[in-house]
């Protein structure tokens, strides 16, 4: 039998920043206490059983006026798997013009999301 451990999140829902204090047994939550109000315990709750984090980072481009374009997911991903989006899109090189908006790898890893462009880029003039 596993003995009872306490573990301590602050909640960011919001700007209170609640010191969530936690009783778990065997992995589980037991208790929660702590919080001022419901939305911090369904934050709490997630970020213990599946956390999520939105994800931004940036992509190569050729043609525009800088060499990299910021992009970001549509939706968060799994926390797990943030690494892993990093090291997929270390492969990818996208043409300019750019807009924002635009989709740049469509599902990557099979997450449900898509990484999209976070700014436009025109193609630099030829001179």
């Amino acid at each position: 039998m596993k003995k009872k451990e306490a573990r301590v999140i602050t909640c960011i829902i919001c700007p209170v920043g609640c010191r969530a204090r936690l009783t778990m047994k065997n992995g589980k939550i037991t208790e929660i206490e702590g919080l001022e109000c419901p939305r911090g315990e369904e934050y709490v709750r997630r970020e213990l059983e599946a956390p999520v984090r939105d994800f931004f980072t940036t992509v190569r481009i050729k043609g525009a006026v800088i060499p990299v374009l910021p992009v970001r997911s549509t939706q968060p991903i799994p926390k797990d798997k943030i690494m892993d989006c990093v090291l997929e899109l270390a492969n990818v090189v996208v043409d300019a013009p750019v807009q924002a908006g635009e989709i740049i790898a469509k599902n990557p890893l099979g997450l449900g999301v898509d990484i999209v462009a976070t700014r436009d880029l025109d193609r630099v003039k030829e001179r």
